[in-house]
């Protein structure tokens, strides 16, 4: 394979971080059941915390392994999947010889609602196009896109991936709204030779393969970084997500157990801000209201970020440090709008575009006889500080700023994904 199909395409896209992708194009749908929470502690779960050694460090906890298809692996790419949130298996396409034609492609996605989603789709189509070019696909990619994120359920993405599977694709890049739903359908094609490969919601079958960020380490990573700044001690608010959703329940998870090492931290309340700033604004706008105590922090699990710190300005009280995970172009211009008075904090950052183009490329060597080591692609998350802030921070972005954050590093480039497969010179 031409690795410039990997390389091209460098239009800047909306933040997301990966492991909270489904759940930000999930955003228009107000939750799986129509509602949103609200209050300080509407649908909380009060779990104890697996501590790591010392504040401010992220637990070690083993990947789960039931195959020993992590343990197979370099020990540089072990240590990506630590607590790693779903099952690792060892792929069932190891042994996959190469195609020996161009493959038929299928692509089951969300809504474009937001950019994010949409910059994932165009860059997909971008790639599509690229590998057509040096004869590595054929026809049209064939689509079955939801519409509606208000009505979209797992049952509608079923049929459209079965139908994709009964056009004769060879492949199909899915970002599946429930990933658990999907296993059956997975499993079915994956026995006609049919290769699925999931972006950011793992699918727990050995038939697909899944390129997502570690969201444990998602949230762990920046939440362990700002125990450190406050020397692990302070107030904390946790504004959450789509609860119910494996995504949101792992990053809730992360939270708990880096501040179980810190009993000087003290979660004060919670909030559900359905990974949607607006919503998150207006839920803290009500729990502030009632708490006049000094907050230290605010933990939220993703892109809601812009919705945190607009909530404090609009209050005027003092800012706290906000974990600023799947930061967007709005939380780092407030973010840097406050550095210049010594404020520090800590964040994630990915884009679309970036994310799809490993999608893609995983795909094509899958289909070209790489032989996958596992059935999980992951990686540790680019985490963002005040040393790199300008790395990810646009150019004249405001923090009204609707648009993207820059690449800041690779995500996973070509370099990267090799070492995931037993012959990559396969796919060269």
């Amino acid at each position: 394979m031409n690795r410039s199909i990997h390389r091209r395409a460098r239009t800047r896209v909306a933040a997301s971080s990966t492991g909270i992708v489904l759940t930000v194009l999930l955003a228009g749908c107000g939750g799986s059941s129509g509602t949103v929470g609200s209050g300080a502690s509407a649908g909380t779960t009060d779990t104890k915390g697996e501590a790591s050694a010392e504040c401010g460090k992220v637990p070690t906890i083993a990947p789960k392994d039931p195959d020993g298809a992590v343990k197979a692996l370099p020990a540089d790419l072990q240590k990506v999947y630590n607590a790693y949130g779903e099952e690792v298996f060892a792929s069932a396409w190891q042994d996959k010889k190469a195609l020996g034609r161009p493959a038929k492609v299928g692509f089951s996605y969300l809504p474009t609602s937001n950019a994010y989603a949409a910059a994932v789709v165009k860059q997909l189509e971008a790639s599509f196009a690229d590998a057509k070019a040096e004869g590595l696909v054929q026809g049209k990619l064939v689509k079955r896109i939801m519409t509606d994120p208000a009505t979209m359920t797992p049952a509608e993405q079923i049929r459209g991936y079965n139908e994709l599977v009964d056009s004769g694709v060879d492949i199909i890049y899915i970002t599946p709204l429930s990933g658990d739903a999907m296993v059956s359908a997975v499993d079915a094609a994956g026995k006609k030779g049919i290769v699925t490969v999931a972006l950011s919601s793992t699918i727990r079958s050995k038939y697909a393969v899944n390129v997502a960020e570690n969201s444990y380490l998602n949230i762990a990573e920046p939440t362990a970084l700002v125990a450190q700044q406050l020397k692990g001690k302070g107030n904390v608010v946790v504004v959450r997500g789509f609860q119910g959703l494996s995504s949101e329940t792992i990053a809730y998870k992360a939270v708990k157990d880096v501040l179980a090492a810190c009993p000087d931290m003290k979660v004060i309340g919670e909030v559900n801000g359905a990974y949607v700033p607006p919503v998150a604004k207006g839920e803290l706008l009500k729990f502030l209201s009632s708490h006049p105590q000094k907050i230290d922090t605010v933990v939220q699990l993703g892109v809601m970020g812009s919705g945190v710190y607009a909530a404090f300005e609009s209050t005027g009280r003092d800012i706290p440090k906000v974990v600023d995970a799947g930061a967007s172009a709005s939380s780092l211009a407030s973010w840097k709008k406050l550095a210049a008075d010594g404020y520090e904090s800590a964040g994630t950052g990915g884009n679309g575009t970036q994310q799809a183009q490993a999608w893609f490329t995983a795909g094509m060597m899958v289909m070209q006889g790489a032989g996958p080591k596992a059935g999980t692609i992951t990686r540790e998350p680019s985490v963002i500080t005040k040393d790199n802030l300008s790395d990810y921070l646009p150019k004249g972005a405001t923090p009204s700023d609707l648009g993207e954050v820059e690449d800041g590093e690779a995500w996973m480039p070509q370099e990267y994904l090799d070492k995931f497969f037993d012959n990559p010179a396969a796919a060269e």
